[in-house]
């Protein structure tokens, strides 16, 4: 127990590269447990020297200090605006070769002149550059990038940039770069592809482009002069090996709008059933992979005929109609390698799907069937001879029961994958007639059934090809209190050729046995979930020959000893539990002397732990974040190598602590320390005993403790030095002075740089409403009924509407305050808006598009949500001008939460329903009466 916890000390306090922004890792495996997933993606192929930063606000200054020898650089900026980069500080990294940014800058310069050596150019090495957006607030960033910016980065071979607004960048933003080989883009607001094409036409060492872009709702032509000629209908990008489109709802394809590539790897979109008939057209000859999405019901006819007409290999289709699907639906699907259907379940229930289209498709190697409910699935009872071309298949059902010889005609079959199927009842298991005819079977996936019928002896003894096994969850038989497995019983022979083992009993107990001395001859991976876990023969050959072990249980026993020790062989381990080290000895882990990894979640080493013993450690600061976890601590013995300090929060979190002993104790003369004279002295709770060379008897008072002064020569004494220079009240007094000044010039800068321009409204807000408050009678104070807040381009709709229909109707008449009319001269426009919208009993907000991209209609709605808040009473309407889309309102925060609170008007697109609306906006804004208001 205590070797774990010291080699847990040792990895703790060893020396190592710092940065308070960034983590540095020589193997890329160590990202794993990088605390964002900025990393994530990057190439895990290599031991590379990478740096990993979060919370970047500025690159430049945060950055300092990196070693100039790293290969990958992943920064994660902070939400917020962010100024300029330029690409000229990574040219300090000569070895960079991945570069991924997670932020969003107004502006991305050129390298520029940098001060390199001699020779030296620009990032030589760097080959991946990512640009993303995904964890800033905005939808997508403008960001600026001229012509040659990136011409400098001789050996770029793959650009990506998410959430990056293409049409803030210069057209010929990508040419100069002379080795692009992969350009991936993915912007939700592009809506004309033309807006790609055009920037790549040029690129003649380009080989991938992918594309993913929600937004665009029509393919038309191109709009560029060089895909417009009367050769149009040629391709003009012959090296592109692999291209890949995700679109969103596409209600339109202009014939001949996507010629200039003619070969698609993959195509994705929302496809209705009449756009499908406007593919072939669009000068598209081949099609490898197509995904049809979205809510429209397809008929597998029309996909089909989409297939023979593009030379399409793989599709797949969600809400495909289960009632369409036959032998003869299938005709022209010949071609297909790989297919993929999701039905609609629930909605339109097949109860008897028959699979017998199958055996029409000749080619089809891998079929994948999801969202079907209620359904006795039959895949071979129609077959007469056995089906050599398939070799994987993936189900997901509901409720259903495996019966025998369910896939007796799927010979060739390698991969089978039947979990999350609510599959209860396998039929004549024992038998092995369920899953007879496998026999080419290697991998059998059943994980995520309530299995209540039992796994009996010679269940998967015949799969001789098995390699990969998944069971769970193992809930047989239910009347017994642990379930009990033999696995060479079960498996047989098979057992010592599997690769992984899966299986889950889920909240019950479990209990393993082997039963023999069979040996796995694979590097065997194991993987066991339950309530408890327990193993009977735990010394068999089988335990001694797996090399990665997964463990999920709250124990992990051989009779009451920890089953850790006897997987002797095991490289990774990873184990999950809510033990606590004070019912098991964990110290065994100490025998496995293959492990390489290991992962402990949940366990419990340090809060139970009492003794802490620290033998010739380095370590130059003793502080609360070593101990805070260390709740049970009651003795603490330190023989710590070098000199150090001891802060007060070292002994905070030590609530049980009885005996501190400092042997050789070596503290920096710094006031910092000078607390543990006076807490060894008055604290009676704890005995606190100094070792060491000061006295012959191996033990000395605290008033003969020496310090290292900031000369590093002088060792004075510890107690006379604090006396002298920690006990005077200037000091502290000059702290707590420059400490509260700094505070409030913060707060200023702060409060000025968040809401700067908005102080002053605020100021006549809140004046208003103390002006209120002490008014007996309110109703008089208003100058006007309503304030109109609306865009300067809607101008003639408030002009020809709005004003006939409110001001000259009555009695009584409204009185409006608009600000091309009723706003003072010569005032500043913001006390204007102020003012006005005070002054008025309503706050009447016409919002459309022009509206949304207004700063100044943005500032009054921001100031009309204030005295909302303010005056808690209901003076705020909404009227929608025209239908706006909800993605396009979700980047205006304030906007869409006044829509989850608030009743609004839309303007009617009917000329016979206009009166019903303006009866309805007059008489909300209309003054109240006498009588209503005693009412």
């Amino acid at each position: 127990d205590s070797i774990l916890f010291t080699a847990f000390i040792r990895v703790l306090l060893s020396s190592g590269w710092m940065h308070p922004k960034c983590q540095i890792y020589d193997s890329s495996e160590d990202l794993e447990h990088f605390p964002t997933w900025t990393c994530s993606h990057i190439p895990h192929h290599a031991e590379r020297y990478t740096a990993a930063c979060h919370d970047v606000t500025a690159i430049e200054e945060d950055l300092l200090g990196l070693p100039p020898n790293i290969n990958t650089l992943c920064i994660f900026m902070t939400h917020g605006e962010n100024r300029s980069m330029s690409l000229g500080f990574f040219s300090q990294f000569q070895d960079l070769e991945y570069l991924y940014i997670d932020g969003c800058f107004t502006q991305i310069l050129p390298s520029g002149n940098s001060h390199l050596p001699s020779g030296n150019s620009h990032l030589p090495n760097l080959q991946h550059m990512y640009l993303s957006n995904w964890g800033m607030d905005s939808d997508c960033c403008e960001c600026h990038i001229g012509p040659h910016t990136f011409r400098d980065l001789v050996k770029l071979s793959h650009l990506t940039l998410w959430s990056y607004r293409l049409s803030a960048m210069s057209p010929d933003v990508f040419h100069g770069i002379p080795l692009l080989q992969s350009l991936i883009i993915s912007e939700p607001y592009l809506e004309d592809l033309s807006e790609i094409a055009c920037r790549i036409m040029n690129i003649k060492s380009l080989v991938r482009l992918s594309v993913d872009a929600t937004n665009i709702q029509s393919l038309n032509i191109s709009n560029c002069s060089i895909l417009n000629t009367n050769e149009s209908m040629t391709p003009v990008f012959n090296n592109l090996a692999r291209v890949d489109f995700s679109f969103g709802e596409i209600p339109h394809i202009e014939e001949g709008s996507l010629a200039w590539l003619q070969n698609l790897t993959m195509l994705a979109g929302a496809f209705s059933q009449e756009v499908l008939l406007d593919l072939p057209l669009s000068g598209i000859k081949q099609i490898q992979d197509f995904r049809c999405s979205g809510i429209n019901v397809i008929d597998i006819e029309r996909i089909c005929n989409v297939v023979f007409l593009l030379s399409i290999k793989k599709i797949y289709v969600n809400n495909f109609n289960t009632s369409s699907l036959s032998m003869s639906s299938v005709e022209l699907c010949t071609g297909l390698e790989y297919m993929y259907l999701s039905g609609l379940g629930s909605v339109h229930p097949s109860p008897h799907l028959k699979l017998n289209f199958i055996s029409s498709l000749k080619n089809l190697n891998q079929l994948k069937i999801d969202g079907l409910e209620d359904n006795r699935l039959d895949i071979c009872s129609f077959q007469k001879q056995p089906i050599t071309w398939l070799t994987n298949l993936t189900l997901g059902l509901k409720n259903q029961m495996l019966f025998a010889k369910q896939f007796i005609c799927l010979v060739k079959l390698q991969y089978l994958d039947i979990k999350l199927n609510l599959i209860s009842n396998i039929e004549d298991f024992i038998n092995a007639n369920t899953f007879d005819g496998l026999h080419s079977l290697t991998w059998l996936d059943l994980r995520n059934n309530p299995l209540i019928h039992n796994i009996e002896a010679m269940s998967f003894t015949h799969l001789m090809s098995l390699r990969q096994v998944f069971l769970g969850q193992v809930h047989n038989p239910l009347t017994e209190p642990v379930i009990k497995l033999n696995l060479t019983l079960i498996f047989g022979g098979i057992l010592s050729q599997l690769t992984h083992l899966y299986i889950s009993s889920a909240m019950r107990p479990m209990q393993l046995t082997i039963g023999s001395n069979i040996t796995s001859k694979q590097n065997l991976s194991l993987q066991l979930k339950g309530q408890t876990v327990s193993f009977q023969d735990c010394d068999r050959p089988f335990f001694q020959s797996v090399t990665h072990l997964h463990a999920d249980a709250e124990e992990f026993l051989c009779g009451s000893e920890f089953m850790g020790k006897y997987f002797t062989s095991v490289e990774t381990f990873d184990y999950r539990s809510k033990l606590s080290a004070k019912r098991v000895d964990l110290s065994s882990i100490n025998q496995l002397i293959h492990l390489r990894k290991l992962t402990l979640r949940q366990v419990d080493l340090l809060t139970q732990r009492s003794v802490l013993e620290m033998y010739h450690c380095r370590i130059y600061s003793l502080e609360g974040s070593l101990t805070k976890d260390l709740k049970s601590l009651k003795r603490v013995y330190l023989l710590i190598e070098n000199i150090y300090n001891v802060f007060y929060s070292f002994t905070e979190p030590l609530s049980s602590l009885k005996h501190l002993t400092f042997n050789n104790l070596q503290m920096f003369c710094s006031c910092d320390n000078a607390w543990l004279i006076t807490w060894a002295k008055g604290c009676r709770q704890v005995e606190v005993i100094m070792l060491g060379p000061y006295a012959k008897t191996g033990m000395y008072a605290l008033e003969d403790l020496i310090c290292l002064s900031d000369n590093g020569i002088d060792t004075p004494n510890f107690v006379k030095y604090t006396e002298a220079n920690c006990t005077t009240e200037v000091g502290f007094v000059l702290f707590v002075a420059t400490g509260l000044g700094v505070l409030f010039f913060m707060l200023v800068v702060l409060v000025h740089n968040l809401a700067g321009p908005y102080l002053l409204p605020l100021y006549h807000i809140t004046l208003g409403w103390l002006l209120e408050a002490m008014r007996s009678n309110t109703r008089g104070r208003y100058h006007y009924d309503v304030f109109v807040s609306y865009s300067g381009k809607d101008e003639r709709w408030v002009v020809e509407e709005l004003l006939p229909n409110l001001e000259q109707r009555g009695p009584p008449f409204l009185r409006l305050c608009l600000h091309s009319r009723d706003f003072q001269l010569g005032k500043d426009i913001v006390e204007n808006i102020t003012d006005s919208l005070y002054r008025s009993r309503h706050t009447l907000c016409l919002v459309s598009r022009h509206y949304l991209r207004s700063n100044w209609c943005s500032l009054e709605m921001k100031l009309a949500t204030y005295r909302l808040q303010v005056e808690q009473r209901d003076i705020l309407l909404l009227v929608f001008l025209e239908k706006i889309p909800p993605r396009r309102l979700s980047a205006h925060h304030r906007l869409a939460r006044l829509l989850k609170t608030r009743t609004y008007l839309d303007w009617p697109q009917d000329p016979n329903q206009h009166q019903a609306f303006w009866d309805r906006l007059w008489a909300k804004l209309k003054p109240q009466t006498e009588h209503e208001i005693r009412g």
